[in-house]
């Protein structure tokens, strides 16, 4: 199946090239010829191998886009699109699909890319934008029309947001904030150390601490590779939990380091930042005895999993795939039902928020 595959989305994956360029895709499963695999000396083989064929036609019901900005998202703007696909090729229904290249995000690609949206009669898609410029998105006439999905935005992170009064919205990112709530509460009011990177990611959850008791604070840059300075001797580590917001190759060195030193540290707590397989490569056991980390990625469906996994895409680890397979959903529907652990409230998706300990090789569930 592995083999197979990459043809088949040598069909159905695609991105845009350029500013408003944009790609169709449609699929319309056939009646006679439904998609089916059958598994024979452990390949599977097509059971039709026309059905490529018979899948493009010119008319279908379900229209749908996905838009978003490839300079500033990169890989995930290709295994976003992926995973739509994905999602909607499970479905066995009819659907074109759509996407739009912003390339950079900005008020003037913004416009040409809803005016061809609107020009295209497409009224669901999914928005892999940020939050600079959704009052820009909110003043575009007959807006409402349109029904947004924003993954990459939390609500609860919107300044005036109830001034986005013309957006027909439902806002798809996992809350950070309700992560360090459910972190310090598992630290059980021992002293906090925070170390955070010299990135947007790393600054962004460093202001979801602003309000919080911190006893020290170090910004983990490029000109501080060599942590041994700021660790050795260092009192204010003593007895404490240290919050670790930096991305996952600086997290390992800063594991090894402060193993390193034989510090008498509590715990070390982390986000979904560092919820990735690539922890148990890139550090060593005694490294990552005393880490726990936070996982909002809910409960998926097996077989979508499955698809998933067939091209590359782990839904199990990416927060962004998962949250945009839940708004395709979302959209197609209008309900959440096959994601039994998830809810929709105030026009925000709610996620759980479940602690792990690191174990050898794999994350164990604790709280």
């Amino acid at each position: 199946m592995k083999k197979i595959l990459p043809y088949l989305f040598i069909v159905f994956v695609f991105l845009g090239c350029s500013q408003t360029n944009y790609k169709i895709q449609e699929y319309n499963p056939s009646k006679n010829s439904p998609l089916n695999y059958t598994h024979s000396n452990n390949v599977i083989e097509l059971e039709d191998k026309s059905l490529i064929i018979d899948k493009i036609e010119k008319k279908t019901n379900n229209k749908i886009a996905i838009m978003f900005p490839s300079y500033t998202i990169g890989k995930y703007a290709l295994e976003a699109t992926n995973s739509v696909n994905t999602y909607l090729l499970n479905t066995n229904k009819n659907f074109k699909l759509y996407a739009y290249d912003l390339v950079v995000q900005n008020k003037k690609n913004i416009l040409k890319t809803i005016s061809q949206i609107q020009n295209d009669e497409v009224t669901k898609v999914i928005a892999m934008m940020t939050k600079e410029d959704l009052f820009y998105l909110n003043s575009i006439p007959n807006i409402n029309k349109i029904q947004f999905y924003f993954p990459l935005i939390n609500k609860f992170d919107i300044k005036d947001v109830d001034k986005l009064d013309n957006l027909n919205s439902i806002y798809g990112a996992i809350s950070y904030k309700k992560q360090f709530e459910k972190l310090i509460q598992y630290a059980n009011n021992k002293p906090l150390v925070e170390f955070y990177g010299n990135s947007g990611i790393g600054r962004a959850l460093h202001s979801y601490l602003k309000n919080e008791k911190i006893k020290f604070i170090k910004k983990i840059d490029d000109n501080n590779g060599r942590y041994k300075y700021f660790l050795e001797n260092n009192s204010k580590l003593n007895n404490s939990v240290v919050l670790l917001n930096t991305p996952i190759v600086k997290s390992s060195i800063l594991l090894s380091a402060i193993n390193s030193q034989e510090l008498t540290i509590s715990s070390i707590l982390s986000t979904q930042l560092n919820y990735t397989p690539l922890l148990f490569s890139l550090t060593q056991k005694h490294d990552r005895k005393k880490l726990v980390i936070a996982n909002s990625i809910g409960k998926i469906p097996n077989k979508l999993e499955e698809y998933n996994k067939l091209i590359g895409n782990n839904l199990s680890y990416s927060w962004v795939n998962y949250s945009t397979i839940v708004g395709v959903e979302y959209l197609l529907n209008g309900n959440l039902d096959i994601f039994d652990d998830l809810l929709l409230e105030n026009q925000q998706v709610i996620f759980p928020i479940k602690l792990y300990k690191v174990g050898n090789n794999s994350f164990k569930l604790i709280k």
